[in-house]
This record gives C-alpha cells, sequence and structure tokens, in this order.
C-alpha cells in the first residue's frame, strides 16, 4: 500500500493520510460533519443567496441565507452584505455539521 494513501488507526483520531479532495468550484466553506460528509456553503450573486446543503446520503437538510441584496447594489454593497450575512450562514452549517451521522455514498 502506498504510504500516502495508507491509512493509520489512532483510536483518539479520526485523521487519515489521505489527502483531502478537491471541493466543488462554487463551494466557499465547507463543514466536516459528525458522519464524515460535507457541508457545503456556496453563493449566487444573481439572487445574493447563501446556500448551505449537506452531502449525507439521504440527509436532505440544506438552508438558505438571504443577503437581501437589491440589483441596484454596488460591487461594494453587495460585497458588504456577504461579509454581514456569512458569519450567519456559517453557523447555520456548523451547527448541523456537528450532529449529522449521515455518511457519505461509497465511491466505489
Amino acid at each position: 500500500m502506498d504510504q500516502k494513501t495508507r491509512v493509520r488507526f489512532n483510536p483518539r483520531s479520526t485523521t487519515t493520510d489521505q489527502p483531502p479532495t478537491a471541493w466543488p468550484e462554487d463551494v466557499i466553506a465547507r463543514y466536516l460533519t459528525a458522519g464524515g460528509s460535507t457541508v457545503d456553503l456556496s453563493y449566487d450573486t444573481r439572487s445574493g443567496t447563501i446556500a448551505a446543503v449537506c452531502t449525507g446520503e439521504l440527509c436532505g437538510w440544506a438552508d438558505s441565507t438571504d443577503t437581501k441584496g437589491r440589483f441596484t447594489d454596488t460591487p461594494e454593497q453587495e460585497q458588504q452584505r456577504f461579509q454581514e450575512w456569512l458569519p450567519v450562514a456559517k453557523k447555520y452549517a456548523n451547527d448541523h455539521a456537528e450532529k449529522c451521522r449521515a455518511m457519505p455514498r461509497p465511491t466505489a
């Protein structure tokens, strides 16, 4: 077995030597769930919405945070609203990730 893909067992740790998988292109933040899945945050500039989606198999949890953006917002105003609402979306995502035990679907 290759050194980089070998998983070492440590009863006090859940980390492995496997390299992390690449994030999807639109994901701006990611939280690891208790079950090993992720909660991914993305931002839709057209609607001004920060979306959070759990990738756990059959979990179905999702949340969206409206940044209250307007079509007349300047890029600076949009950025300010995004920065104002991002901590709210992160808290909801993290709260779910701490509790969710849904595991990811095996890939092989």
